[in-house]
């Protein structure tokens, strides 16, 4: 396991970002980690931007002000299909409630639905089962 990835990280906690960022350093994955606070800037930088400079994972939080989690995947899906092809996405949330849980699963773009704050070891597994690292 020696590739490393870009991360963008999406959520309006600035506590959540700081802690996910650390984990994230903590297991060495990372060749560079981007924090957005507000989903329409995440979208803004993906859409301004080549598909060399995406990230490979974005875990993004369902719950936030403006724009959320789930509007951001219905804006997400009209971007370039080669630059989505880059980029996994991991929900990342505090309430799981079911609404929620099945309508991540629902979506493609999204790989994975855990539970905050983030099990190092658990999102290491997903990463690995699903080729991202």
């Amino acid at each position: 396991m020696n590739k490393k990835i870009s991360v963008m990280l999406i959520d309006d906690n600035k506590i959540d970002l700081f802690i996910h960022n650390e984990f994230l350093k903590q297991m060495n994955i990372t060749s560079g980690i981007t924090e957005y606070q507000f989903a329409t800037q995440a979208l803004e930088f993906l859409k301004d931007t080549e598909v060399e400079k995406w990230p490979n994972l974005i875990l993004l939080d369902i719950h936030m002000p403006i724009m959320n989690g789930f509007d951001f995947l219905a804006n997400y899906s009209n971007l370039p299909q080669k630059h989505r092809e880059k980029c996994s996405i991991i929900i990342v949330s505090s309430s799981l409630d079911s609404g929620d849980i099945i309508k991540a699963k629902e979506n493609p773009f999204v790989v994975a639905l855990i539970e905050k704050p983030v099990n190092t070891d658990k999102l290491k597994d997903i990463l690995i089962k699903n080729n991202i690292i």
